[in-house]
């Protein structure tokens, strides 16, 4: 299922941007480009998202984690303006974890992010998903993220969650997800 939203650029015209998942070899490089210019990726989570890329571009729909893009139409040709992964965490079924998100910088703030978070939790609530996970960082680089994980209902865990152990020390979020999500209606 295609999500679609229509975002205002700087000259007043409306563009159409399509939410959907899957991803292509060709577009491995843009994505993978994207995660490395937003510096908050680090080395060894660049490697996996590359693993990740790979894996879903030339599989065969077996792959444990989902890419959605956001694109838009430019000049008769899609653009991918943002990505979002995620995935089944092992051996906890209704748990899942955000392995990374992204939205080029001329297209932040129009909701496109929150977008993709609202479809990734749609989806995930039709699995029977009951929460999701992240880590992020603790620094000042990683401030906009924080704010945007808890503008869109992740909310930062203080004690030991046996499901997700955070790997480089930093900060866990997660999602509870409401039967009511399946529908799109988030509280």
């Amino acid at each position: 299922m295609d999500t679609t939203t229509r975002e205002e650029d700087t000259r007043e015209d409306m563009r159409e941007v399509r939410i959907s998942s899957g991803i292509t070899p060709g577009d491995v490089e843009t994505i993978l480009n994207m995660a490395a210019s937003c510096g908050l990726f680090s080395a060894d989570a660049m490697l996996s998202a590359e693993d990740m890329a790979w894996d879903c571009a030339y599989g065969e729909g077996e792959e444990a984690q989902t890419f959605l893009l956001a694109k838009v139409c430019d000049a008769q040709v899609e653009r991918i303006i943002g990505f979002l992964c995620y995935g089944p965490i092992m051996y906890w079924p209704e748990e899942f974890e955000l392995y990374g998100i992204t939205v080029d910088p001329e297209f932040r703030r129009l909701g496109i992010g929150s977008a993709l978070v609202a479809e990734m939790t749609r989806r995930i609530a039709g699995e029977r998903g009951r929460s999701i996970f992240l880590e992020t960082g603790e620094g000042r680089a990683f401030e906009n993220a924080r704010l945007f994980y808890e503008a869109n209902g992740f909310s930062e865990q203080r004690r030991f969650c046996k499901q997700f152990i955070s790997m480089d020390g930093g900060l866990v979020y997660r999602l509870n997800i409401d039967d009511e999500d399946a529908d799109g209606t988030f509280h």
